[in-house]
C-alpha cells in the first residue's frame, strides 16, 4: 500500500515533496529508491510523534503547507488528493474523516505546524476541536477513497473483491482465506 500512495501522491501536480517518516531502514531503501525524501524516526516513537518530525522538517525547509495521509488508503486516486486540495485551499485546516467516522485519513495544515497532530482514537473530532481552539478555521472535505482505509480484516476481505490495477491489489490476489500471504509465508 506505501508503493501505492507514493506513486498517487507523486502524480498530484500541487505536491511538491513527498516525505515518509519511519524507524525501519527497509522502508528507507524502498522509498528512495522511488525518489521520495525520508526522514529517520529513530526507536519507534509512534504516528503522532512522526508526523511531528515531518512538520518540524516542513517549517524548516519554509514549505507553506503539509499534508499528511496515511499509507493504508489504497483506494485514493491523484483526481481525489486533487479534489481534496482544491476544497482546501482557503482553509488553514482541512481534514478528510476515516469511512467510520472516528479516524483522520487527510489532514492539511496552512502553515505546517497550525495544530499539532492527534492522530488515534476519535481523531477526526481532535483534529477539528484543536483547530477550533486554536482559532483556525477547519474544512471538511469527504472522499470515498481518501475515507477508505485498511484496519481490519473485514478491510481485506473488501480489498480482494475489488480489482484494483496496483501493488496492493497484486498482494491481496495472494491471500488465502485466514489473510496469510501464499507468496509471503
Amino acid at each position: 500500500m506505501l508503493l501505492d500512495i507514493l506513486r498517487t501522491l507523486q502524480k498530484v501536480k500541487r505536491i511538491r515533496r513527498v516525505t515518509v517518516v519511519s524507524a525501519d531502514f527497509r522502508v528507507r531503501r524502498l522509498v528512495r529508491s522511488k525518489r521520495v525524501h525520508f526522514l529517520w524516526e529513530g526507536k519507534r516513537k509512534g504516528l503522532n510523534k512522526g508526523v511531528r518530525i515531518a512538520i518540524r522538517d516542513a517549517k524548516r525547509r519554509k514549505f507553506q503547507a503539509a499534508l499528511i495521509v496515511p499509507s493504508d488508503i489504497p483506494f485514493v486516486t491523484p483526481r481525489e488528493i486533487t479534489r481534496f486540495l482544491h476544497f482546501a485551499d482557503d482553509y488553514p485546516v482541512a481534514v478528510t474523516p476515516s469511512k467510520d467516522g472516528g479516524g483522520t485519513n487527510a489532514l492539511l495544515l496552512r502553515p505546517p505546524d497550525a495544530i499539532g497532530p492527534t492522530f488515534g482514537k476519535n481523531s477526526f473530532r481532535k483534529h477539528l476541536s484543536v483547530a477550533k481552539r486554536g482559532g483556525f478555521s477547519a474544512k471538511v472535505v469527504r472522499s470515498v477513497g481518501l475515507a477508505s482505509d485498511v484496519d481490519e480484516p473485514a478491510d481485506l476481505v473488501a480489498l480482494k473483491r475489488r480489482l484494483l490495477r496496483n501493488e496492493t491489489g497484486r498482494f491481496v490476489k495472494t491471500l488465502n482465506r485466514r489473510g496469510a500471504s501464499r507468496r509471503h509465508g
